[in-house]
């Protein structure tokens, strides 16, 4: 056996992954024929990104990427109106809610409005469970409790003893 192959653990100390050792640029001379090699490839990847770049547009890399933007239903009102100045904020048009205990300009965004339900949730696609609730048709257009539909009387009705010749009747 190996010398120290006895020894159940390893050692103390951790090796460094191969990415951080090679390669081993030590010196300015190594560090330029590294760059030289890679340089071709650099020019490449940039060729490539360059034609992207032109195919997808100007318009695609300018227009906001945001998280919500995703989500955001068409025609839908702006979320609160935000003032530049204090001046405004003062004197602005806000509209009061009693039921608010401190005056805000966000009112959509207080406890008391998330208690009693004040703001829907609009999105283009769900992204809360419950918003899914009542997105498909049902499965067997049931009758809601007015009547009894096919599907009942079928499913719960013993139709065994109707029979009176066959291979499984009794004899």
């Amino acid at each position: 056996p190996p010398a120290g192959a006895h020894i159940p653990a390893g050692p103390s100390w951790k090796a460094k992954p191969e990415r951080f050792v090679e390669p081993p640029l030590v010196t300015d001379q190594q560090v330029m024929g590294f760059k030289q090699a890679i340089g071709h490839e650099l020019r490449h990847a940039h060729r490539l990104a360059q034609t992207a770049r032109e195919r997808l547009g100007r318009e695609r890399y300018a227009a906001s990427n945001d998280y919500f933007l995703h989500f955001k239903k068409e025609g839908t009102e702006p979320v609160s109106k935000e003032y530049k100045y204090t001046f405004d904020r003062i004197k602005g048009d806000a509209e009061y809610d009693p039921s608010v205990p401190r005056d805000t300009l966000h009112l959509r965004h207080t406890e008391a409005a998330r208690k009693k339900c004040k703001v829907p949730l609009l999105t283009r696609i769900p992204i809360r469970s419950s918003q899914a609730y009542g997105w498909l048709p049902p499965i067997d257009e049931p009758t809601y409790g007015y009547g009894r539909s096919s599907i009942f009387l079928d499913s719960s009705m013993d139709k065994s003893h109707l029979g009176t010749s066959g291979p499984l009747t009794a004899r």
